[in-house]
């Protein structure tokens, strides 16, 4: 399994104009400790809105890339956005799935990613292509599918398996400032920035 920070710090390394949107707590904790910066948009508390919310930016900025970087546990409760998302064929948009197997945030439950369920599986039937469906094991996976989704159209789903461990840090709650912050930067973003 890839740790949780190896997976923020090597999709940070590559970012340019690309928008981040990220789910919950941890997530949200890693991209403000180790990757804070403008174009992050992070949707604090709202458990299985990540992925909407960045199809909903993406709709709106069709010249942007947008990755959503969603839970397990939080997708989980939104399965219909992988549907949508599937129909819709965004090609700025990227879901990133840190699937550490387990609800960290709410004491370390399994989710059904710990059994049968497969998100690559899911993605597939919900109606993405093939070879836009990636897993990541292990760095090495992990570093080339991140090269696919900054160069290439999408829309990706990319399942990224992580150990279980808290992310490192504590969540900075002002919600406001950071929604004020994102609303500036992605509106002073270049028309044709991606």
């Amino acid at each position: 399994m890839i740790r949780r920070e190896t997976a923020t710090t090597l999709l940070a390394q590559r970012l340019t104009n690309e928008v981040i949107v990220t789910n919950l707590g941890q997530n949200t904790i890693d991209y403000q400790q180790l990757a804070d910066r403008d174009l992050n948009c992070y949707t604090f508390g709202s458990m299985g809105q990540c992925t909407s919310v960045a199809a909903g930016i993406a709709l709106a900025r069709p010249d942007v890339k947008v990755i959503s970087i969603d839970g397990d546990g939080s997708l989980l409760m939104n399965l219909g956005v992988i549907c949508t998302t599937a129909n819709l064929q965004q090609s700025n948009l990227a879901i990133v799935v840190l699937d550490n197997e387990q609800y960290v945030t709410t004491g370390g439950q399994p989710t059904a990613t710990s059994g049968r369920t497969s998100f690559a599986g899911l993605a597939r039937g919900a109606g993405f292509d093939d070879d836009k469906v990636l897993e990541a094991t292990n760095d090495e996976e992990l570093d080339r599918a991140y090269e696919r989704i900054i160069n290439e159209d999408g829309p990706f789903v990319l399942v990224v398996k992580i150990e279980s461990a808290p992310a490192n840090g504590k969540l900075d709650r002002d919600l406001l400032w950071y929604k004020l912050r994102f609303m500036r930067a992605i509106e002073k973003l270049p028309v044709g920035a991606r």
